[in-house]
């Protein structure tokens, strides 16, 4: 539907996102210098991650056009002839990534999303449940239409994530939106229900319908703190935030490093450090191109 929209329309959607960029992006920036000062381990560097991203597979049953897969054809999320890739990361590496986390007395959020549907993968119980036992706080993304179909499944996440954020897509007019809101909040009687709404937030991610020079221009001397997530994909190779799903960085794989390795190593400190300064994203071509303004993002 999003595509569907009138010029009149989209240009009102730029013009809210130039709105909301300026309001919330110092708003944002005390948020995470403040998570800084709590989590600064003076023996480190940087701060440990606010975040961790440990995929556990490679597919998604949607194709949305505003979500950087669509366009992909590099055999990570697609091959050449447009065909999904499936693959999974075993489950002794997903339980010792998690090891190592609360080895380093990590407690904050954890979701196993990254641009793909969790709930497809059918250890999802089995892992949410031992990252539960690693004191975890699980934060998800879904589409909800595996949920949709599987009632027995919301039965057994409610309770165990603490939260979910559901993506609502597919509505037509006001009474439809509101509909599916209350479909899923009463769905679920102990994890909070959050919903990411495609056709009223503004869509900034590289490749979307909202991005283009102009955004670009509002943001680019803006200091990053998109960074301090640790967003592990399917095949191990670690990311530097939510736009980098091609690891153009190459920080390392969870497979050959341990994830202490990877967050600490002089290249990965030097360039989250380099990225804090104003002015920072132009030193590098992803983030020369990167319209995004929060400090702290599971996307």
């Amino acid at each position: 539907m999003e595509k569907n929209k009138s010029k009149k329309q989209r240009k009102q959607s730029k013009l809210f996102t130039k709105l909301y960029f300026k309001i919330t992006y110092w708003k944002k920036l005390t948020v995470a210098l403040l998570n800084d000062l709590k989590t600064k381990d003076p023996k480190r560097a940087i701060p440990i991650w606010h975040v961790l991203e440990i995929e556990l597979q490679s597919d998604c049953n949607r194709d949305c056009h505003f979500c950087p897969r669509h366009e992909d054809r590099s055999g990570i999320r697609k091959d050449k002839d447009g065909k999904h890739i499936r693959k999974s990361m075993p489950t002794w590496k997903v339980k010792e990534i998690l090891d190592q986390a609360a080895k380093l007395n990590y407690k904050g959020p954890i979701g196993f999303h990254r641009l793909s549907e969790p709930f497809l993968d059918k250890r999802y119980v089995e892992i949410a449940t031992y990252a539960k036992k690693k004191g975890l706080m699980i934060s998800e993304y879904s589409n909800g239409d595996v949920l949709k179909k599987r009632p027995d499944l919301i039965k057994k996440i409610d309770g165990l994530i603490d939260k979910i954020t559901i993506g609502l897509y597919d509505y037509k007019n006001t009474k439809e939106k509101n509909e599916e809101i209350n479909f899923w909040r009463n769905q679920f009687k102990k994890t909070k229900v959050e919903f990411s709404l495609a056709n009223e937030f503004p869509v900034i991610r590289q490749n979307s319908d909202l991005y283009d020079k102009e955004i670009i221009s509002n943001v680019i001397n803006n200091r990053c703190f998109g960074t301090m997530g640790l967003r592990i994909r399917y095949d191990g190779e670690v990311s530097l935030c939510c736009e980098d799903d091609q690891c153009n960085f190459n920080f390392g794989n969870v497979f050959n490093s341990t994830i202490e390795e990877i967050w600490w190593s002089e290249k990965h400190v030097k360039i989250v450090k380099s990225l804090r300064k104003p002015g920072g994203r132009k030193l590098y071509p992803l983030c020369k191109k990167c319209a995004m303004v929060l400090p702290v993002s599971m996307g």
